[in-house]
C-alpha cells in the first residue's frame, strides 16, 4: 500500500511551467541513460524560475506547486530529477495531462489540489494521508481534501513505477525452477 508521506515543502507558486523549464533543453543532450543522477542536469533545474534547488532539496521534500505544472513536450528528466532528488510527491493546483502520467509511470505521487500553494508555504510541514485522502500542514493549521486516485493509478504507484509493475507481473508469471 502506499504510505503517508510527511516532509518539508519546496515551494513553486508560479503557474505555467513547462518541462523546458524544469528540464531545460540545452542539457537535454547531456541527460544520457549512463548518467542515472542527472549530474550535468541537476544544477539546471527550474533555474529560470528559482536558481540552486540542487543544493536546497532534500530527500524527503515534497513539491507544492502552481497551476499547469509541466506543460509542453514529454520530456522524462522533468520527472526524473524528482525521483533522483529522493522527492515523495508533488502537489500541483494542477499538472499538464503528459507530466501527470510521466509522473505516475515513473512511480512518483502527483497529486492535484485546488489553491495547493496559498495553503503551503516554504518550509512548512506538511502531511499527505493516503487512507483519508487529506492532506494537511502541520506548521500552520490547515487541510484539505484530496481526489482519490483510480485502482490502476494506486497499483502503478504500489509497485513504484509502471516498469517495477510490469516486471512484477513477469516475475509472477514466470515458472517456478525446480
Amino acid at each position: 500500500m502506499l504510505e503517508n508521506m510527511r516532509g518539508r515543502v519546496v515551494r513553486i507558486a508560479i503557474d505555467d511551467i513547462s518541462t523546458d523549464v524544469i528540464a531545460p533543453s540545452q542539457y537535454r543532450g547531456a541527460v544520457a541513460d549512463n548518467d542515472p543522477n542527472l549530474t550535468v542536469l541537476r544544477p539546471h533545474v527550474l533555474e529560470a524560475v528559482r536558481a540552486g534547488l540542487d543544493e536546497h532539496v532534500r530527500p524527503g521534500d515534497i513539491f507544492v506547486c502552481g497551476k499547469n505544472f509541466g506543460l509542453g513536450s514529454h520530456r522524462e528528466p522533468a520527472v526524473q530529477i524528482f525521483k533522483v532528488w529522493g522527492v515523495q510527491a508533488v502537489v500541483t493546483e494542477s499538472a499538464a495531462r503528459i507530466w501527470f502520467r510521466n509522473a505516475i509511470a515513473a512511480g512518483l505521487p502527483a497529486f492535484e489540489l485546488e489553491d495547493a500553494t496559498k495553503l503551503f508555504a516554504e518550509g512548512d510541514e506538511i502531511e499527505i494521508d493516503v487512507g483519508k485522502w487529506r492532506i494537511s500542514n502541520l506548521t500552520r493549521t490547515g487541510n484539505a481534501a484530496l481526489s482519490p486516485f483510480p485502482p490502476t493509478v494506486m497499483r502503478i504507484l504500489e509497485a513504484g513505477g509502471i516498469m517495477q509493475l510490469l516486471k512484477q507481473r513477469v516475475e509472477a508469471e514466470m515458472p517456478a525452477s525446480a
